[in-house]
Formats: C-alpha cells, sequence, structure tokens
C-alpha cells in the first residue's frame, strides 16, 4: 500500500547537501529529488528505530 503524502514541509540545503542528494538519487536510480530525500529520511528513522530496538514501520 502506498501512503498518500498530504504534507508539504518547505526546507532549505546548503549546496553541497544538495549535490549528495542528487548524487545519491542518480546512483539509486530515483526520478526526484523529492523521493530521494523521502527515501533518505525513512532509511535513518528506520535505523535509528533498530538502534533502539523499537519495530519499524
Amino acid at each position: 500500500m502506498v501512503a498518500t503524502k498530504t504534507e508539504r514541509i518547505p526546507i532549505m540545503f546548503d549546496k553541497q547537501l544538495v549535490e549528495r542528494i542528487d548524487d545519491y538519487s542518480y546512483e539509486n536510480r530515483i526520478r526526484t529529488r523529492s523521493e530521494a530525500i523521502r527515501r533518505l529520511v525513512l532509511t535513518s528513522l528506520e535505523t535509528s528505530a533498530n538502534k533502539k530496538g523499537e519495530p519499524s514501520a
């Protein structure tokens, strides 16, 4: 099941971080910067939860 995206969060990044996100997107064949950021956030949250022994979503 795909979650509907309903929240918009404006955010600013420095140029180097945007370049790293774009590199990640290219290396992982992710078509949009937004999707790359979503995946990076989810991966980080899952990793953090696993370290704490919490169940992942």
